[in-house]
């Protein structure tokens, strides 16, 4: 199959996203006064990975997912802080993330050569253009579509097919990438798109639910490209 267009996600696939946030709790406990101990670190994974499940689910949306995972985790703590202006902090510090994945640039010039990228991503409208807007792969990119301007999330595949609309391109000729097996692949299969789970190095996991799997950037070239 000759693909046309590549649909990637954002965090995870090409994005380091995990280096990204842990800069940004950095800043965001330093600022407020928080204690810089790992288990506060994890408590805010926590609390920050149940409020995106939801939204995935369709049980909350993007503005009460901000402050409530402050709010959550200050619970969870037991501290008292203003969780509204550490949304407000901590969105800002995230804004100014955008380190990449070892190899995500090279990979992309490659793609971009063949065929336009468009990044599909779920997230705050403001945070992902500051980031992506102008980052180091920007150059190889052709659109940009966020959960939180289009009205829907993966793996919602309403999503998918407003990148498909407006680049022209029908399902059967676009492929999905994404390291998400409930955001990202579902979106692709519910939209007719060819889907493949990026691992990163890691084993893919077992009913992943993707057309195919992809532990490195090599693996997924060979799938896109041919």
């Amino acid at each position: 199959m000759a693909y046309e267009l590549l649909l990637a996600d954002a965090d995870g696939t090409l994005f380091d996203f995990d280096a990204g946030e842990q800069k940004a709790l950095t800043a965001l406990f330093a600022h407020f006064d928080i204690p810089a101990r790992e288990e506060f670190f994890q408590t805010y994974h926590r609390v920050n990975r149940e409020q995106w499940s939801l939204l995935e689910q369709g049980r909350t949306t993007l503005p009460e997912l901000q402050v409530a995972r402050m709010a959550n985790f200050l619970a969870a703590v037991g501290l008292r802080r203003s969780p509204e202006e550490m949304h407000l902090f901590f969105r800002d510090q995230l804004s100014r993330q955008s380190i990449l994945l070892p190899g995500a640039e090279d990979f992309c010039k490659r793609v971009a050569a063949q065929m336009p990228i468009c990044l599909v991503t779920n997230g705050v409208a403001v945070i992902q253009h500051a980031r992506f807007d102008h980052c180091t792969i920007s150059p190889y990119l052709s659109g940009l579509f966020i959960s939180e301007e289009l009205g829907a999330a993966k793996p919602d595949p309403a999503i998918v097919w407003a990148a498909l609309g407006r680049m022209n391109v029908a399902p059967e000729k676009a492929v999905m990438l994404g390291d998400s097996a409930a955001a990202d692949i579902p979106a692709a299969n519910a939209a007719g798109v060819f889907s493949i789970l990026f691992t990163n190095g890691r084993p893919a996991p077992t009913e992943h639910g993707a057309c195919a799997a992809a532990r490195s950037y090599e693996e997924a070239l060979a799938l896109i490209l041919g």
